[in-house]
């Protein structure tokens, strides 16, 4: 691993521990795996002056409400994250893909809820740049039944999923999919001061690194930031919207 790789690897792992820390303060009804291991690994980038990370698999075990007690669902996490050089002092997103599958618990079973593959494409027509794909990925039960040492069948509860469906969406690398966790299951209106506040922090340490965005100019000009509505996640700039 090069002095780039390893100077980004350090920064990641801080980041996900200070976010994780504050997921706990959130609530103590979770249980994330490996625990006490960076889920980040270093591999080849696949251009130069760049560096890339495989991360995971991850399982969280959550509660499905932020009112339930009961931790019945495990979400598994896989993708990659990259970043650009030169300079790695102000990090910056090259490229990134996320896969994520929601499991939950029955007697004996680990039923199939929901999975979901974000990355980003910026050259295939039809594609939004940042892009979401439904999707069943039951297999995704089997680093839950590793890492939480079950030995529960996955059960396709998904159905038969159109797979050529690309809805636009953010930037949903592993840092905003943690994210989304935390605000669909462990936080709602009724949560206390404190949980709130650790929920600001969590968000506060995804900021570590810009978006993608940041190089594309047909979301950088003025009536895409000045909007975002999904016309402008194409390539092919629509003017006058």
């Amino acid at each position: 691993m090069n002095r780039d790789a390893i100077s980004v690897q350090r920064r990641l792992d801080k980041a996900w521990n200070d976010i994780i820390h504050e997921m706990r303060r959130m609530s103590g009804h979770i249980d994330l795996r490996p625990s006490r291991q960076s889920p980040f690994r270093p591999v080849e980038a696949a251009s130069p002056g760049s560096v890339k990370f495989d991360v995971g698999p991850i399982v969280f075990n959550v509660p499905e409400n932020a009112r339930a007690r009961t931790p019945n669902l495990y979400i598994t996490i896989e993708g990659w994250l990259s970043f650009e050089g030169p300079d790695f002092t102000n990090l910056r997103t090259k490229d990134f893909g996320t896969e994520i599958a929601y499991f939950r618990s029955r007697i004996g079973a680990l039923q199939h809820v929901y999975g979901a593959h974000y990355d980003m494409d910026e050259a295939r027509p039809g594609h939004p740049v940042f892009h979401m794909q439904v999707k069943p990925m039951v297999e995704f039960a089997g680093p839950v039944n590793d890492l939480f040492k079950l030995r529960a069948a996955g059960e396709n509860a998904m159905g038969t999923i159109l797979a050529n469906v690309r809805t636009p969406s953010a930037q949903m690398d592993v840092f905003s999919v943690v994210t989304q966790i935390c605000a669909d299951h462990l936080i709602d209106k009724e949560s206390p001061k404190e949980v709130r506040t650790a929920f600001k922090a969590l968000r506060r340490h995804s900021t570590f690194f810009l978006g993608a965005a940041h190089r594309l100019a047909y979301l950088s000009e003025p009536q895409a930031s000045g909007c975002y509505r999904s016309n402008h996640w194409y390539d092919a700039p629509v003017a006058n919207i």
